[in-house]
């Protein structure tokens, strides 16, 4: 993949924090630096970028895609009530019973659902 204007500040973007964003989020973000860039840039480069393992996605049960930099093995927590993202990192190995099949684990993508510590504190009992 070559290297672009628009991809480099995108990347740059996502990396800079662990927090995980929206495409629409990160045009907003991205079109400070660059104030003619479009949606459609936007997104075409997240593909890329999600393609060439630079960056992951965090899909929630209501389909929302985010965007995430952080692509160092770890899990994801979505705070049902305030929609908040959490990361969860933990050691990585591959299953004995899978591997032991054949099989050769790339990569794997777990998310949690529930209420955060925030959200259950603001619970009513």
């Amino acid at each position: 993949m070559r290297s672009s204007h628009q991809r480099d500040a995108i990347l740059e973007y996502l990396k800079s924090m662990r927090a995980h964003r929206s495409a629409t989020e990160i045009y907003d973000a991205v079109r400070e630096k660059i104030p003619n860039i479009s949606l459609g840039t936007v997104y075409r480069n997240l593909g890329q970028l999600v393609e060439a393992g630079q960056i992951i996605t965090v899909e929630t049960h209501d389909k929302f895609v985010y965007y995430d930099g952080y692509i160092k093995p770890h899990t994801h927590f979505v705070c049902k009530a305030c929609k908040m993202i959490f990361d969860f990192e933990y050691e990585t190995t591959q299953p004995e019973p899978i591997t032991s099949q054949g099989f050769k684990i790339e990569n794997e993508r777990t998310v949690y659902y529930g209420l955060c510590k925030k959200c259950i504190g603001d619970t009513p009992v």
